[in-house]
């Protein structure tokens, strides 16, 4: 199958059927990996209610796994984030509903809820979730998104790795509760995972049945060849909409009251809110990395709330983004709306159908499904470097960049311990002192534009009044001092906040000192996210860098151009620009020489006075048409090609430029008035053509042309004049004091020319 990739998630087929096909095998694989989930209000139900709230968990069930999902589509959720109930979350809501109902449904019957209790907890319980889904609806209308957007990537790599220790250890818990058939039958389906994953490579006539499938398949045969069939009487659910939990508010409020009710809950329920928001932002931080999908957080915050608002007045449980059913599905290919679909009424089928049954299913089945998903949620950057400590330990990396390695680690061992909580503080805590360390240089620039920047090429009045009017049109990022997992997430931000109307960047990492691969990823997702929207990516400061890592990791992008300043950078996108512009403002390649700047104003006689007392000269391209400390030997009239003034390095790619003068301009002009030795080289870019008026002809020219030579003299004060008036505006622009006294010393060298 050909496609052309368009987007994050976002693909246009040549063939249509490969497609649907992929969609619905990517909702059939998340439907079979998420059954282990689905079932949690089952689980956590009986085990902290017992019997007597089964119905009400298979009606929980239900809801969560089917009206949930359904509205989450209706409320234009990102259809490849699936949501599903996750532990932290329903853990938080079931102590809430406990504490409620000890608290409201009158004395206990033995060790548990009483019916009456189980009723009130369930309905002041459900209460509490709308509010704490309302908070979270809040926060989205309130654009708090970001803020929680900001979770270091420490933080959601740690949590990926937890959750896959976890799943290795409940399979281990489960083997040891019951026998050695179910590690037997739970080996069997990862073999056949990885064997039918390579079958499939070499006949593709079997793509469309998904790995997971025949691996459950081998082990219900496994398990029935082995064990014999369970007596165990299977207990009968119906389905009753008396569940429906905004039907049990009104006893509850007229009971309790909305204000008692909030001053019980409100600490539980402002948790249940947090606990949830981290859950669905860790999930959204895994696929962003993992597979490139931008998930924008205000919207996230709305949908989120919306879907759960709906759970609450339905009888459901907390849902928050999964990440194990998202990347289940997309390795399968299923990436859209018809996989959601897809994998909504296949899960809800299969709850009708066989929902008493799963909690017969044989150990060995529930083992396999365990071990299976673990891998799908190991960070793999963390792993990559793992494995390489582990064949080389005594290997360590110069500077800092693992620094990020060992916070995930930390965060890891956490996971396993504590709760979702506890690992959020210790991972933002420890990455926050990092952060505070290198807080004075290391947070990333904002975009600026051509209002605040402009390359140091000469132009015309009407050039510049076209860069003006199209500022926005050419985007520079200035990144400094180290990126690391501290400000990756902000290089992910910058790609939003970049003006709508910008069509070339200019990304300059010249003042980069050092690079972890939280960094790097980040920059190479942000110069890719640039290239799809067909944006013209200029990247400067390589050559600069300190970072050799950051250069080999740039090196030979597709579709990006490399120059060695910001300066060079500029030029080429404004003249990109300039050439789009509706105002004919390109720079003529020959200007006769009656028609240069220094000799404005001037009449036939003189005209043709000055062009006689001058000399012709070419010069070749790379060619000097002087040199620095050179004597002033006079001044240059351009007729063709462009000369760049370079100053600090003998070395044309080292030198910074500061300006390029083209054909009907001039140069060395500051010769003409003091005779001083020059300040700058000039260099010619292109082969040149031009008159030089030297310090003889100019002598002459004040003998016996004293006019001429005092229109010349208010041609020069012309030009110098807009050559300060657009290094003024340039200063006026720029807030730091380094930019100031960069520009200053740029704009003494430039009047000694």
């Amino acid at each position: 199958m050909k496609s052309k990739l368009v987007g994050a998630d976002t693909f246009v087929p040549n063939n249509v059927a490969p497609i649907i096909r992929n969609e619905l095998l990517g909702g059939l694989e998340a439907s079979v990996m998420g059954l282990t989930t689905a079932i949690g209000p089952i689980l956590f139900f009986l085990g902290t209610f017992g019997a007597p709230s089964l119905a009400a968990a298979f009606w929980a069930t239900l809801i969560t796994a089917t009206i949930v999902p359904a509205v989450r589509l209706l409320l234009r959720g990102k259809a490849l984030l699936r949501y599903s109930t996750r532990t932290a979350s329903l853990t938080a809501y079931v102590g809430l509903v406990l504490q409620l109902g000890v608290s409201l449904g009158g004395p206990s019957s033995g060790g548990g809820l009483s019916a009456d209790q189980l009723l009130a907890g369930l309905a002041a319980g459900s209460l509490m979730f709308a509010a704490a889904s309302a908070l979270i609806l809040l926060s989205g209308l309130l654009g708090l998104g970001n803020i929680f957007k900001m979770i270091p990537s420490t933080v959601t790599a740690g949590i990926g790795n937890s959750i896959a220790i976890l799943l290795v250890w409940l399979a281990l818990k489960q083997v040891m509760l019951s026998n050695l058939t179910a590690l037997a039958t739970a080996i069997v389906m990862l073999i056949c995972v990885s064997a039918w994953s390579k079958f499939q490579i070499r006949v593709t006539a079997f793509r469309f049945v998904p790995a997971i499938i025949v691996a459950v398949g081998a082990g219900l045969a496994m398990s029935m060849a082995l064990e014999p069939a369970s007596q165990q009487h299977t207990p009968t659910v119906v389905y009753d909409l008396a569940w429906i939990s905004v039907r049990g508010w009104p006893a509850v409020l007229n009971r309790a009251g909305m204000a008692p009710l909030l001053i019980a809950a409100l600490p539980g329920t402002v948790t249940l809110a947090l606990v949830m928001i981290l859950e669905s932002f860790t999930a959204a931080s895994i696929l962003e990395k993992r597979l490139g999908v931008r998930i924008d957080p205000n919207r996230e915050l709305l949908v989120m709330g919306g879907t759960n608002l709906a759970s609450a007045m339905l009888g459901g449980v907390p849902c928050t983004g999964a990440p194990i059913l998202s990347m289940a599905s997309w390795v399968v290919g299923g990436r859209g709306l018809l996989a959601a679909l897809a994998s909504l009424v296949l899960t809800g089928s299969l709850l009708m159908a066989i929902g008493p049954w799963l909690l017969a299913l044989p150990a060995g089945i529930v083992v396999g499904l365990f071990l299976i998903q673990a891998p799908m949620m190991v960070d793999p950057t963390f792993k990559t470097r793992l494995l390489s400590m582990l064949r080389a330990p005594h290997r360590r990396r110069k500077g800092e960049a693992d620094l990020g390695f060992w916070i995930t680690l930390v965060i890891s061992l956490v996971g396993i311990f504590g709760s979702l909580i506890w690992v959020c503080f210790v991972g933002i805590s420890l990455s926050c002192l990092v952060v505070l360390r290198r807080v004075s240089v290391n947070l990333t620039a904002q975009w600026a534009y051509l209002d605040h920047y402009k390359s140091h090429r000469a132009r015309s009045l009407d050039q510049m009044t076209s860069l003006d009017q199209m500022a926005h049109s050419v985007g520079i990022l200035r990144l400094t001092g180290h990126l690391f997992f501290g400000n990756s997430a902000r290089l992910a931000q910058l790609f939003d906040e970049l003006h709508q109307e910008t069509v070339a960047v200019v990304i300059d990492v010249s003042e980069v000192h050092d690079v972890d691969p939280s960094g790097s990823d980040a920059l190479i997702w942000l110069i890719g996210a640039l290239l799809e929207r067909r944006l013209k990516v200029v990247l400067t400061g390589m050559r600069r860098t300190s970072s050799v890592e950051l250069q080999q990791t740039l090196r030979d992008m597709a579709g990006v151009e490399y120059h060695i300043d910001m300066d060079r950078g500029l030029e080429l996108c404004e003249e990109l620009i300039l050439r789009n512009s509706t105002v004919t403002v390109a720079m003529q390649t020959v200007v006769p020489l009656a028609g240069n700047g220094l000799l404005k104003n001037l009449d036939p006689d003189e005209l043709t006075a000055v062009l006689m007392l001058g000399t012709q000269r070419e010069v070749d391209q790379g060619s000097e048409l002087f040199h620095k400390d050179a004597p002033a030997d006079g001044v240059w009239l351009l007729e063709s090609g462009s000369v760049s003034i370079l100053a600090g390095s003998d070395d044309d790619s080292a030198a910074s430029r500061l300006a390029t003068f083209g054909p009907g301009q001039f140069v060395g002009e500051m010769g003409y008035i003091d005779g001083k030795p020059r300040s700058a080289t000039a260099r010619a870019d292109t082969p040149v053509r031009a008159l030089l008026l030297d310090k003889q002809a100019i002598e002459t020219l004040v003998e016996q042309q004293p006019k001429a030579a005092l229109k010349i003299t208010g041609n020069i004060a012309r030009e110098l004049s807009h050559r300060v008036r657009n290094t003024s505006a340039l200063l006026a622009d720029t807030s730091s004091e380094a930019s100031s006294g960069w520009a200053n010393s740029a704009l003494g060298a430039a009047s000694r020319f």
